[in-house]
């Protein structure tokens, strides 16, 4: 009767032992998966930011804040935003400048509203993970790169490169950028590539490359 008894406890130990294990398996697929998307923090401010949420809402600013699809930034006047994504890729957002959060899973696309921002990806893209920056039918697919996109209004973007190379779309049209080159998109599908200078680094950016000696 005792082994008996034994074997059964040790039969239902090995069931709750495996039903553990099974849970564990679950809960360690999903996290991995959670762990290898994209996080986004509001890393600083400077001056008047504002941070809205999916609905609209504003969101209190924090530090180290949280940013999640459907996210909304702006900055104000002589104010900038600079954004950390996944420890190895940065964003800083200009003065009088918005942009909005689309995010899933490793798809990760930013829409510039208006005004400017930088982008330094230290470390290329995965294969599964995209990061697209966009004004309405305007598209600059960065993989690991460095450079800032402006929106002078709806139907214009600029793109200029500082490091890497750089696909960007405009309507059905499609052109390869190269560092030290500017592509000048407009929403009707006109693409223009040409030089620039480093005159043409605006201020707020050259804050950011005197910090960094390889790119200065």
């Amino acid at each position: 009767m005792i082994r008996k008894h034994k074997k059964s406890l040790l039969a239902k130990q090995g069931t709750v032992l495996l039903l553990i294990l099974s849970q564990l398996a679950a809960l360690t697929a999903c996290g991995g998966s959670g762990a290898k998307a994209t996080t986004m923090h509001l890393m600083r401010t400077s001056g008047q930011v504002a941070v809205s949420d999916g609905d609209g809402e504003d969101v209190a600013l924090l530090e180290n804040l949280g940013l999640y699809s459907g996210y909304g930034v702006d900055t104000r006047l002589e104010s900038f935003a600079w954004i950390d994504l996944d420890s190895v890729k940065l964003t800083k957002m200009d003065q009088n400048s918005e942009i909005a959060i689309q995010k899933e899973d490793r798809q990760l696309e930013i829409e510039v509203k208006s005004g400017s921002l930088f982008f330094n990806v230290t470390e290329p893209l995965a294969e599964d993970e995209t990061m697209d920056i966009r004004s309405s039918s305007m598209v600059v697919g960065i993989r690991g790169t460095c450079g800032w996109v402006e929106v002078p209004d709806e139907s214009q973007m600029n793109l200029y490169l500082l490091e890497g190379k750089v696909e960007c779309s405009a309507g059905s049209q499609t052109s390869q950028v190269s560092a030290g080159e500017m592509a000048s998109m407009t929403e009707n599908g006109q693409i223009e590539v040409q030089p620039f200078t480093a005159k043409d680094v605006p201020a707020f950016i050259v804050e950011e490359v005197e910090l960094d000696s390889a790119l200065a």
